[in-house]
């Protein structure tokens, strides 16, 4: 099924993809192959799609969607859950009303979800606002200028890493064990409403009340009520922490 003028289809099952590079609007819950969109799109119910759905344009789905891989260049907002069997990539700009699971979540524009995230591996670089746990063994978020005020409600994982993008010939002053688990770079703040909690954790720039880890490097410009670690520690000097103990 193709739309590239102006027009509206029925919902239903679609034995192979729908393709929307005019102004098309899906009456009902769809399910298809695939589904493309370069122009303007809205499904009135639910999306499921056993392989793909690209964005290159504006699109609303009013429920939830499911896709084996959800690519997003264009703008998305999706009324409901959004699940994806491998992975979610955004590139432009999308809102989630429900919770967010995939295997892999890779955001380099802006994402917001009212929900959760669930995820295996979550790399984002850019705005990021998420109400509920952001959960994943790999967590890597790059702060960035445009992305000032972003806010997670809680952070749990494996290996979670929080720090500011990088800015050329700018030199930012790292300790060692910082240092070892980051990189380089300045700029952009995340607030984590109720704390964080993981392995291994390198913050930077971030402010929450509590962070619980087992090797722990607190960066430049966190402000953090209470540390917990169980192995190792290190505080930069241009961090607050209220207090800290090994456990």
């Amino acid at each position: 099924m193709n739309i590239s003028g102006s027009g509206n289809i029925s919902g239903g099952d679609y034995n192979e993809e729908v393709k929307v590079s005019g102004s098309g609007r899906i009456d009902g819950n769809l399910r298809c192959t695939a589904f493309k969109c370069s122009g303007a799109a809205k499904v009135c119910g639910d999306l499921y799609c056993t392989e793909e759905l690209k964005v290159s344009g504006s699109m609303k789905i009013e429920k939830n969607v499911n896709a084996k891989d959800i690519h997003i260049s264009g703008s998305v907002k999706c009324g409901g859950k959004c699940t994806a069997e491998n992975e979610i990539k955004v590139s432009g700009g999308a809102s989630f009303e429900d919770d967010v699971k995939c295997a892999k979540l890779k955001a380099s524009g802006g994402i917001a979800v009212k929900g959760g995230i669930e995820a295996e591996e979550v790399t984002i670089a850019g705005a990021v606002s998420c109400k509920g746990l952001l959960n994943a063994e790999k967590i890597d978020i790059e702060l960035s200028a445009r992305g000032k005020g972003a806010m997670i409600g809680s952070i749990g994982g494996s290996e979670i890493k929080i720090y500011s993008d990088t800015k050329p010939n700018k030199i930012v002053t790292r300790l060692s064990l910082f240092s070892k688990l980051v990189g380089t770079g300045n700029s952009g703040t995340l607030t984590v409403e109720e704390g964080i909690e993981g392995d291994v954790i390198a913050i930077e720039s971030v402010k929450t009340p509590k962070v619980v880890g087992r090797i722990v490097a607190i960066g430049a410009g966190c402000d953090i009520d209470s540390v917990q670690y169980s192995e190792d520690i290190e505080i930069h000097p241009d961090a607050r922490v209220g207090h800290y103990e090994k456990i």
